[in-house]
């Protein structure tokens, strides 16, 4: 995740490996609450629900994948 925040931040390739993007969304789902109250994570961003894994890791974690950078 910090991979696509420093390459979104240098106009880099955000591409993400998508099966591990989809293994970490699965992880943290069930830890929602405790991950927010965390403060480390902003609210969760609304994408399509046909989004890719990646995009719906990155909106899950509080940034949003969908605006230009």
């Amino acid at each position: 995740m910090h991979s696509w925040d420093l390459a979104r931040a240098t106009g880099q390739d955000e591409t993400l490996d998508p099966e591990r993007c989809a293994a970490m969304l699965a992880g943290m789902q069930s830890w929602d609450a405790v991950l927010r109250s965390s403060g480390q994570y902003g609210p969760k961003v609304d994408v399509p629900g046909d989004a890719d894994a990646q995009t719906k890791l990155i909106a899950f974690i509080g940034r949003d994948p969908l605006s230009n950078p």
